[in-house]
């Protein structure tokens, strides 16, 4: 019996998919992703055939995102010897997941608009991981060209406009590749201009510190002891030490989940707490028992010249801090608390402004909520700047904690405001509103960084507008598409005839 060889096109599929993930973080190659796009547009355009359109996007899109998720596996290995076997299985699964939506939507677009729907279909694949199945949007295709001067297309069409500006760019060049039209390489030509050179012509806006100081503390617990019975107090003690550190700053801000008991239960801690920080106000992040025994997962303002302000944590993470379609669930008899904490969370309200007794306002975020754009939209016209407080230990030394800040990088330049980030591993920062880290604290370091809160730009484009841009855009880019394949099939049409 002979073994039959993998098919060659499918192997070369697979290794651009991966190869088009070194444009993200922490590799930022973001030149190869370019370039395996183009090779892969090349390559997909000549086929016609459906089914091969819904595999050979497939296998990029797995390849894509088994290399930019590879991290998924670190939470499974904090306790391997009860979640570990789960770790190869989510490497497999959560690509595959993602890799069909890409499929799907590449396939429908195909199918309907041709050739130049796999691009309408990716990019609205793209934004529809926003939603399906509560939404995990970790590695957006657009996100490969942070750190270059399209980033700043960002405060414009956002992620999903910019994710179909790339795409299209890569297209058209492909085309040139395969039809070789003085029409086509003037099109081409142009968008590489207005992707890369347009936005260097872009209003500069001159940022400023604002006269308000800031201490950010990064224990550096990690996920084995940080909630140790031996270890976690000495956690605690470190940061108390940290925090008491003359000389004051106005604003000491601790990371997620930095109190070890329950917020309701942690009287002495609480007192430790605000006596360490004096007349500075306190943000921290808390575990808070609700009424109904469940947990949320808080951020908490402390001050004496104001009440205890709360914000409960409103993107849970799937199967880590909640189980989706619980009411499904419940009819196979699984409990709402079977999670991989094996306790109950509740999700909060929302996107909320908080006010502080100095004046400022800020958007909280706990986690996992910075990887959603349009979380924050409601938030931002009357904010100072946006505060991330996270545990990035369940990452590990993976490339998770990297990133995870570079998409917190990519909420600033959407919305022009500066971004504070507290980890309680690292990587713990200060980004201004340009998206560019001021100062940071490395991963896996214990310690503190003073500084002062950066000012924020004007309202982008972005910031009131949100995705509809993106929409307008995909609806007239249809609207093309539709129009070229009519005049295509006139045009065989007529050479039937004749």
């Amino acid at each position: 019996m002979r073994l039959k060889l993998p098919n060659k096109s499918n192997i070369i599929s697979l290794s651009l998919g991966s190869i088009c993930a070194l444009g993200n973080d922490p590799w930022a190659l973001w030149h190869l992703s370019i370039l395996s796009l183009i090779v892969w547009f090349w390559l997909i355009i000549a086929n016609k055939v459906p089914k091969n359109i819904f595999k050979k996007t497939f296998l990029f899109g797995f390849g894509y995102f088994a290399i930019s998720l590879i991290w998924i596996v670190e939470p499974f290995l904090v306790e391997p010897w009860i979640h570990g076997w789960i770790a190869p299985i989510a490497l497999i699964v959560l690509p595959s997941f993602l890799a069909l939506i890409w499929a799907l939507f590449a396939f429908l677009g195909h199918y309907y608009l041709s050739s130049i729907g796999i691009v309408i279909g990716l990019s609205l694949a793209e934004y529809c991981r926003l939603y399906l199945l509560t939404g995990f949007p970790w590695a957006t295709i657009s996100y490969v060209l942070l750190d270059t001067k399209a980033e700043k297309w960002l405060s414009i069409l956002g992620p999903y406009g910019l994710s179909l500006f790339l795409l299209l760019t890569c297209f058209t060049i492909a085309i040139i590749l395969r039809v070789r039209k003085k029409i086509n390489v003037f099109l081409a030509i142009c968008m590489i201009c207005i992707l890369f050179f347009v936005p260097s012509f872009f209003e500069k806006e001159s940022l400023k510190n604002l006269n308000v100081s800031v201490r950010l503390v990064q224990p550096n617990a990690v996920q084995e002891k940080k909630w140790s019975e031996k270890f976690a107090p000495i956690f605690f003690e470190n940061m108390i030490e940290m925090t008491a550190q003359q000389p004051k700053p106005d604003i000491v801000i601790w990371p997620e989940t930095s109190l070890y008991l329950p917020y309701n239960a942690a009287f002495e801690e609480l007192d430790k707490m605000r006596t360490a920080a004096g007349e500075s106000i306190l943000i921290f992040g808390a575990l808070k028992l609700d009424q109904t025994n469940f947990l949320k997962n808080s951020l908490i303002i402390e001050n004496r010249n104001q009440d205890a302000v709360f914000y409960d944590k409103a993107k849970l993470v799937p199967f880590g801090e909640y189980l989706p379609f619980i009411d499904l669930m419940s009819y196979f008899k699984i409990s709402e608390r079977s999670n991989l904490f094996g306790w109950g969370f509740k999700k909060g309200n929302g996107p909320e402004l908080l006010n502080l007794t100095n004046g400022l306002k800020f958007i909280p975020l706990i986690c996992y909520e910075a990887i959603f754009p349009n979380f924050l939209k409601p938030s931002v016209k009357n904010a100072d700047f946006i505060l991330q407080i996270t545990n990035d230990a369940w990452f590990g030394k993976s490339i998770g904690p990297q990133q995870h800040l570079a998409q917190l990088r990519i909420r600033a330049i959407e919305y022009g405001l500066p971004v504070i980030r507290v980890a309680n591993t690292g990587i713990t920062a200060i980004i201004d509103a340009n998206g560019k880290v001021v100062e940071n604290l490395a991963v896996n370091k214990s310690g503190f960084l003073d500084s002062f809160i950066p000012s924020r730009k004007k309202s982008t484009v972005y910031g009131l507008f949100g995705d509809l841009i993106f929409l307008l855009l995909i609806l007239l880019t249809v609207a093309v598409a539709f129009i070229i394949k009519k005049f295509i099939n006139q045009k065989n049409l007529n050479k039937r005839i004749y």
